[in-house]
């Protein structure tokens, strides 16, 4: 009998590791900007479009340099906390060293692809190099990034 239960604690503690995913932390920028980016597709598919759209457009979205970002498949800006970038036309997507990151925002699949141009940090209000992932997911582009320190 005891034996039985040790065989069955130890399973169940097994069952119990190995269902626990290591959330990254903000001291690993890349990952914890990836599962940003996760959470988003994650909260579109449980509430749908209109609710990510609205969570995804409100300054509640932002933690320190952290945001997400959602653009239509037409390349428009549909979600941004920052209301004067809703509706901005991708080709105005040129960062203030010339670069065009348009194309490469626009050309990320379901994969994901990281995108790095000079963007402004929410955090300090300095142009700074910003190391965006974007996912494509039903017809739209999810994004978060993160920012270089100066």
């Amino acid at each position: 009998m005891f034996r039985s239960a040790s065989v069955s604690f130890i399973l169940a503690l097994a069952l119990l590791v190995a269902g626990c995913v290591a959330i990254p932390t903000k001291n690993e920028p890349a990952a914890y900007t990836q599962a940003l980016v996760q959470d988003a597709i994650r909260l579109y598919g449980q509430d749908g479009r209109e609710a990510a759209i609205e969570h995804y457009s409100s300054t509640d979205n932002v933690d320190g340099q952290w945001y997400v970002f959602i653009i239509g498949g037409d390349g428009y800006t549909i979600a941004h906390f920052n209301p004067a970038m809703i509706g901005r036309d991708p080709a105005l997507r040129v960062d203030s060293t010339g670069y065009f990151y348009g194309d490469d925002v626009l050309s990320a699949t379901e994969a994901g692809k990281w995108v790095s141009y000079v963007f402004t940090n929410p955090d300090t209000g300095e142009e700074t190099r910003k190391h965006a992932w974007v996912v494509r997911h039903d017809g739209l582009f999810f994004g978060s990034g993160w920012y270089e320190e100066n």
